[in-house]
C-alpha cells in the first residue's frame, strides 16, 4: 500500500535525522498525515476480534504466496525456453 510506504519512508527520514519522538508523537504525527493525504482517521478501536484478523490475514497471504510460486514457475520456464530456442 502506498500510504503505507510513504509513512514508513517519512518515519526513517525521522530516524537519520535522530528526532526523538515518543508514541504520543507518533500517533499525532500520523493523524497529521493520513489527513494531510485525505485519508479518513478512525475514531474507535476495530470491531474484529483479533482471531479473525489473524485468520484473514493468514488465508489472504496463502493465495498471496500460491500465486507468486505461479508467477516465479512461470518466469523461470518461460527463460529456459527463450535460452533453448535460441540454440
Amino acid at each position: 500500500n502506498r500510504i503505507v510506504t510513504m509513512y514508513l519512508d517519512y518515519a526513517e527520514l525521522q530516524a537519520r535525522r535522530h528526532e526523538a519522538m515518543y508514541m504520543k508523537d507518533w500517533i499525532e504525527r500520523l493523524d497529521a498525515f493520513l489527513q494531510f493525504n485525505e485519508h479518513e482517521i478512525l475514531q474507535k478501536s476495530g470491531k474484529v476480534r483479533r482471531e479473525v484478523a489473524d485468520k484473514l490475514a493468514t488465508d489472504q497471504y496463502e493465495i498471496f504466496h500460491q500465486e507468486r510460486l505461479e508467477y516465479s514457475e512461470k518466469d523461470d520456464f518461460d527463460e529456459f525456453i527463450e535460452q533453448n530456442r535460441l540454440k
